[in-house]
């Protein structure tokens, strides 16, 4: 009877050790291709990124779709473990926990109006300008630290780019592969309006991690392990050609 307690305690601790840890993420809810909500679900290149990046360490991932700004204020007090993607800056860079590389880089663009004859602008050329962005949006260090650029905020990207063509704004500050998903997306009212007159910069987008959230460094240190392993097997190349 003793011997068929502890078989019984050895196979409950057993099957407690290979179960998978399920932990649950803030998602980006309105920056497709990279993040957003297809059919009622979470979806997106970072979505799948991250998912296989914690499967190869034995851990599942629940996705929490909401705005940006909402998600990282959330994961800045510890109410989410993790909130993505992040362009890291000096101002983000105290208040989470990083990891060790980015998942990708990202270019973003200045646009204008399609009649502009203004081309290779950075960052300061527009200091006094109007310039429309998105609520908590980055957009580089420069760009993000320069007080002197007049910001015109708005909730989503698409009514940033909405602003530029009613004249209320000068330009508007987006992400390539956003932009390029938008202007198919409503190509009624885009087609044609814009052009690319300069960027702000090519960082980095991250997965950041609350430094108020229990144990949240042991998940960083999983997801850097589980992001090497992914590289290295093929499974991030796969991911990047589905994303294309």
């Amino acid at each position: 009877m003793r011997l068929r307690r502890w078989f019984l305690l050895l196979l409950i601790l057993f099957a407690a050790c290979t179960h998978a840890q399920t932990i649950k993420l803030g998602a980006e809810d309105d920056w497709y291709p990279y993040s957003g909500v297809r059919d009622g679900q979470p979806a997106g290149f970072a979505e799948d990124l991250i998912k296989e990046a914690f499967k190869a360490e034995g851990i599942e991932v629940k996705f929490y779709s909401l705005p940006y700004a909402r998600c990282m204020a959330e994961t800045k007090v510890g109410n989410l473990l993790g909130c993505f993607d992040a362009a890291r800056n000096s101002l983000l860079e105290p208040n989470f926990l990083w990891p060790a590389y980015p998942m990708y880089m990202a270019r973003i663009n200045i646009y204008a109006l399609a009649n502009s004859t203004e081309s290779g602008l950075g960052p300061h050329d527009l200091e006094g300008r109007e310039v429309a962005v998105t609520n908590n949006y980055e957009y580089g260090e420069d760009f993000d630290t320069d007080k002197k650029i007049h910001r015109n905020v708005s909730n989503q990207d698409v009514q940033g780019f909405r602003m530029l063509m009613a004249g209320r704004v000068q330009y508007m500050v987006a992400y390539d592969k956003v932009a390029n998903y938008l202007f198919a997306r409503y190509k009624d009212q885009f087609s044609g309006k814009f052009k690319i007159v300069g960027q702000t910069g090519a960082p980095g987008l991250y997965l950041a991690f609350s430094r108020k959230y229990p144990d949240a460094q042991q998940f960083v240190d999983k997801f850097d392990a589980g992001i090497a392993v992914i590289r290295q097997d093929g499974r991030y190349r796969l991911i990047e050609e589905k994303w294309q």
